[in-house]
C-alpha cells in the first residue's frame, strides 16, 4: 500500500471515529426541569456500642442553568431516639464551561420546625463542606454525583413536571 494511500485510509478512519463519537458519546448535562432521586438506608455500630441509623431520600432538581434545589426528607435514628429530617438546599451553581463540573457560588438551607437532627447528620450529603460537584451519566437513566475525590450518591432520574 502506497503512502498516499495508507493517509487516504487513515484519513477516513479518523472522519468515522470522530462522527461516530459526536453521534454516540452520551449527551451529559442536564436540562432545566432535570430531576435525580436517591433513597439511602445506612447503619452504623460504633465502638462505644452506641449504633445509629439513617433512611435518607434525597432528590436534586435542576430548577435552571444557576439554580439547583436538594431536597432531604428522612429519619435519623441514635439509640432509641429519631430525628426527622425535612430540610431543602438551594444551591447557586455555575457549570464550567464545557465539562459536568458544578460550581457551588452559594447555599440557603431552609428547615422545617420538624426537622430537628443533629448537626453534622448528613453533612457529606449535603455537599456542606465541598464547592464542586460532578453529575455525570452512568447509564439511560442513573447518574453519579460526586464530589472532587468521592462519589456522594448515585441517583435514578425522575420526572419533574
Amino acid at each position: 500500500m502506497s503512502k498516499r494511500n495508507l493517509s487516504l485510509f487513515l484519513g477516513v478512519v479518523l472522519l468515522i471515529s470522530v462522527i461516530a463519537i459526536v453521534l454516540f458519546y452520551p449527551q451529559r448535562t442536564q436540562e432545566e426541569g432535570f430531576g435525580c432521586q436517591s433513597d439511602t438506608v445506612s447503619r452504623k455500630t460504633y465502638s462505644t456500642g452506641e449504633s445509629t441509623g439513617l433512611s435518607l431520600t434525597t432528590l436534586f432538581l435542576f430548577n435552571s442553568s444557576d439554580i439547583v434545589t436538594v431536597i432531604h426528607k428522612g429519619v435519623f435514628i441514635r439509640g432509641d431516639k429519631r430525628y426527622l429530617i425535612d430540610r431543602n438546599y438551594v444551591l447557586n451553581v455555575e457549570k464550567v464551561a464545557g465539562s459536568d463540573i458544578y460550581y457551588i457560588k452559594g447555599k440557603k438551607v431552609h428547615k422545617s420546625d420538624d426537622d430537628v437532627a443533629p448537626d453534622g447528620v448528613v453533612n457529606e450529603l449535603l455537599l456542606d463542606s465541598i464547592d464542586f460537584f460532578y453529575v455525570t451519566r452512568l447509564k439511560s437513566h442513573a447518574w453519579l454525583i460526586k464530589g472532587l475525590v468521592l462519589p456522594i450518591m448515585m441517583c435514578v432520574a425522575v420526572p419533574t413536571s
